[in-house]
């Protein structure tokens, strides 16, 4: 599953909320001199390695503490530039240590101290049998949504710096760019990480088993009432691609839709198939099965052009499950629905209210310096969502109970 690119909305106002302000974009585009204090080099345009057409860009930054090549997407050109920007920018921003270390110690000296931690037992990404509290580390300071007080959580769940030769506790936690977002404005970057979390929850078993034939729910949506992601369909369909999709929603309610298209993989057996997936988490379904497609077409550019430091071997090897069966199902009402939060104040705390309803405990946000005034880089960690790097154990009640209503 392609992570990349999941600042695409942020950026270009694809996310709930409202728009970005288009002057801020192009600040950002045409000051060569502001980007290359993010690290970022170069910027270049992808889209015609492939035959859909539909634009994806990728940002360098050769000095890079992980990946150096970021990827974008996006309806337009412009989209899809500000969508490997900040795909890079978060990145750039993340990978700090000293700009956001905010306090060192053990856990347990910091326990005598009187401070507040994020639960370690029970997030993602966090294997307690090597946790070790009496160990030194460095910590970032958060604040949590649900008791608005200051909470403390370790720089390996924060940040993104994966250079080997320092002393992060790799055993105990996994570094990862899920729930990590950036764009122009706070609430709405907020609201993109969280709605990650959620993603990355509902996909769990997908991401563990590594297969798609867990009784998940082929969908289809219904053509006419969402214009942009009917010319997308389009445009596929022009060039001999068929999308499909699947509804793997969980059981809080917030639409997450599953995209795949077919990508040809040559290989010492012979040709065969290999599907790129997108995966998207909105609170319309029709704009998430939108933000997924997108994600696929970006993941099948990304691995045609090869430029990802991350790329595996085996992503050019066929799919041993062969082609996907063909989706005939159609919108209705036993598909996903659209999830309307009322209420007031910033919707990314409408929705973590929501959560709260459904099983999960906090929601922490963490505002990372960015060192420029217009750009917003937020980590967020939440209590109760689960994640493929923990394994079955950190399967949330949401997702387990969705499993097993299907």
């Amino acid at each position: 599953m392609q992570q990349a690119g999941q600042a695409a909305a942020v950026a270009s106002g694809g996310c709930e909320g409202g728009q970005v302000a288009p002057d801020k974009g192009a600040a950002l585009l045409g000051d060569r001199a502001r980007l290359r204090r993010f690290g970022v080099t170069r910027i270049g345009d992808v889209t015609g390695l492939d035959i859909i057409g539909v634009p994806v860009w990728f940002a360098v930054r050769p000095n890079s503490r992980g990946l150096s090549v970021s990827q974008g997407k996006g309806l337009t050109e412009r989209q899809a530039q500000l969508s490997a920007l900040m795909e890079a920018i978060e990145g750039a921003v993340a990978e700090e240590t000293q700009r956001h270390v905010a306090a060192h110690g053990s856990w347990t000296a910091l326990q005598a101290r009187g401070e507040r931690t994020v639960p370690l037992d029970r997030l993602a990404r966090v294997n307690p049998d090597h946790f070790e509290a009496g160990r030194e580390r460095a910590w970032v300071r958060g604040v949590s949504a649900r008791h608005g007080g200051p909470v403390l959580a370790p720089f390996e769940l924060v940040g993104m710096d994966f250079r080997a030769d320092f002393p992060w506790d790799r055993k105990a936690f996994q570094m990862s760019s899920q729930g990590l977002a950036a764009g122009f404005d706070h609430d709405r970057v907020v609201l993109h990480a969280l709605l990650e979390l959620v993603e990355h929850d509902a996909c769990i078993l997908i991401d563990t088993f590594e297969t798609r034939s867990l009784g998940l729910r082929p969908w289809a949506p219904a053509a006419g009432h969402r214009l942009s992601l009917d010319g997308l369909i389009a445009t596929l369909s022009a060039a001999g691609l068929a999308a499909r999709f699947l509804d793997v929603t969980a059981s809080n309610g917030v639409p997450v839709i599953l995209a795949s298209l077919e990508r040809p993989v040559m290989s010492a057996s012979g040709p065969g198939f290999r599907h790129a997936a997108g995966m998207a988490c909105r609170f319309d379904p029709l704009a998430a099965a939108e933000a997924a497609l997108l994600e696929a077409i970006q993941s099948r550019l990304t691995d045609i052009s090869g430029a990802r430091d991350d790329l595996a071997p085996d992503r050019y090897l066929p799919d041993l499950a062969g082609r996907a069966p063909p989706v005939s199902a159609t919108l209705s009402g036993a598909g996903p629905q659209r999830l309307d939060l009322e209420g007031e104040g910033p919707l990314w705390h409408r929705l973590a209210a929501h959560l709260f309803r459904h099983g999960v405990e906090d929601v922490y946000v963490f505002a990372l310096e960015t060192g420029d005034p217009d750009i917003h880089v937020v980590r967020v960690l939440a209590d109760g969502l689960s994640a493929a790097h923990g394994g079955l154990n950190r399967m949330s009640l949401s997702t387990l109970d969705g499993f097993l209503r299907r």
